[in-house]
């Protein structure tokens, strides 16, 4: 079954949450499709470079950063 990907307008950012690391990433919208069908969470510090997911781990500034932007002026 062939699936069809997610367009830039259908959300802004998907929120992962791994339970039982209880950690949180926040995924623009643009990153979140370039994944492709999988994305592999891998938490492991004994790697020899940091996987791409973890400059999205509690990445919350992307939100505040979004919302600031998309504010719409009070006259």
């Amino acid at each position: 079954m062939l699936r069809d990907t997610y367009d830039a307008s259908d959300f802004d950012f998907a929120l992962v949450y791994l339970k039982d690391l209880d950690l949180f990433y926040v995924f623009p919208v643009d990153v979140f499709n370039d994944y492709g069908s999988e994305i592999h969470m891998v938490e492991n510090e004994k790697r020899q470079r940091r996987p791409r997911s973890a400059n999205y781990r509690d990445a919350w500034n992307l939100l505040l950063q979004w919302a600031a932007r998309e504010e719409t002026p009070v006259r």
